[in-house]
């Protein structure tokens, strides 16, 4: 009977997300089956895979996405594959920078990531956002009281970056390497597990960031993501970094000091692409050791703030808050989160989201681009426009910032 009872509640939560964001899930829908149309990769290959794959999914998750699926009015069979298969197609381009101990003015861990993302031309139109895949504030609250608070694409359980009400944060980001090919046409061969899963998984059954990591390496070990990436798990006390793709794996924990990612392996260097092939991966690491660095020992939410919408290298590809040069298919900047981890009261670090452009969105009033939370918070504490993704509509653009009007200040 308790089963049965979790599964229908399961459901009953997909059926309250699917109304929510029935037009952002068609969309995101879109978008996935346009960029694998684009690669090559047929919708049919994509189904058989999904048969083979779904129990990568617990029957729990199936059951939300069962009940997603009916009230967004999408067949189950495809949001499925988005929700197993979304990082293989298009994979999240991103920039991560920590803060650890005696590094942060506050000598507990300060955790960003910016998330970036390439478009699909399906959505040509007036609407530049269409484009683009809409992000939200997910909230799970789990049987044992813990509860899971996360940026996710609408539509999706996976993990782009979170916490948990235990205060353990995380986030990654592809790492591109000379041993994987993003424009792969095979269904089989891309058909591997998701970091974001993984990463869920990771915030559901570890209360510090050593549990995390101990939850998710063994998932590694047996079951290589889908594309080479890191993934970074932090408490107030300790970052551990976890870098991997097919035949390699390495960790760092890290106690005190600056910690910098964008899309390219640092412990697995020698896997790393050049950096005439990925530039972007290169200026962007640098400008955020650079930043970090020079405020070594002092580093605060705004410092993080700052990077957010930094553009140094651009505005462009090269810089953290990322603008298009060409089309849809460059990677651009969608979303950010910053966590300011607590040791003594984990449940009430603090959490700061943005979604849309950052540039804009950390500069509108709280409420409106931003939002501050604590890690403990449940759904009914975030605002509605972050549960439905308006507030990313709103703040998406690709016209860069020009103005000059300061950051609101964030404590």
């Amino acid at each position: 009977m308790s089963d049965y009872m979790n599964r229908r509640g399961a459901e009953r939560i997909g059926l309250k997300r699917g109304k929510m964001l029935s037009g952002a899930i068609d969309q995101n829908l879109r978008n996935f089956w346009s960029s694998a149309n684009n690669k090559g990769i047929s919708k049919q290959d994509v189904l058989e895979e999904v048969d083979n794959n779904s129990q990568r999914l617990s029957k729990l998750t199936r059951m939300e996405i069962k009940g997603m699926s009916r009230a967004a009015k999408v067949p189950y069979m495809d949001l499925l594959a988005f929700n197993l298969f979304e990082e293989n197609i298009s994979p999240d381009g991103c920039t991560v920078a920590i803060s650890a101990g005696d590094a942060s003015a506050s000598g507990e861990t300060i955790f960003f990531k910016q998330s970036d993302k390439k478009g699909s031309i399906e959505f040509a139109g007036e609407n530049c956002y269409e484009n683009q895949q809409v992000n939200v504030v997910r909230v799970e609250e789990h049987e044992d009281g813990k509860s899971v608070l996360m940026v996710a694409a609408a539509g999706s359980t996976a993990v782009k970056m979170g916490i948990n009400s235990k205060g353990v944060a995380i986030g990654s980001n592809i790492s591109r390497t000379i041993t994987f090919d993003e424009e792969g046409k095979s269904a089989k061969e891309w058909a591997a597990a998701s970091r974001g899963e993984f990463m869920r998984q990771g915030l559901i059954q570890g209360d510090t960031a050593v549990e995390a990591a101990q939850v998710i390496a063994p998932l590694l070990l047996s079951d290589p993501m889908s594309s080479p990436g890191s993934i970074d798990i932090a408490d107030a006390k300790r970052t551990i970094i976890l870098e991997g793709e097919f035949t390699n794996m390495a960790a760092e924990w890290i106690e005190n000091g600056v910690i910098g990612r964008a899309n390219k392996f640092e412990i697995l260097s020698h896997l790393a692409r050049s950096r005439s092939e990925i530039p972007s991966s290169y200026c962007r690491y640098e400008r955020v050791m650079e930043v970090l660095e020079a405020n070594k020992g002092n580093v605060t939410v705004e410092t993080m703030r700052d990077l957010s919408i930094d553009i140094k290298n651009g505005p462009g590809l090269n810089s953290i808050c990322r603008y298009q040069e060409n089309d849809y298919n460059d990677e651009t900047t969608l979303s950010a989160a910053i966590f300011q981890l607590k040791e003594e009261n984990p449940g009430k670090s603090e959490v700061y989201i943005a979604l849309g452009k950052t540039s804009y969105s950390w500069r509108s009033e709280e409420g409106e681009g931003w939002i501050k939370i604590s890690a403990d918070a449940k759904e009914d504490d975030i605002p509605e426009n972050f549960l439905s993704g308006e507030a990313w509509l709103k703040y998406y653009t690709e016209e860069p910032y020009q103005g000059d009007q300061d950051p609101t200040p964030l404590v």
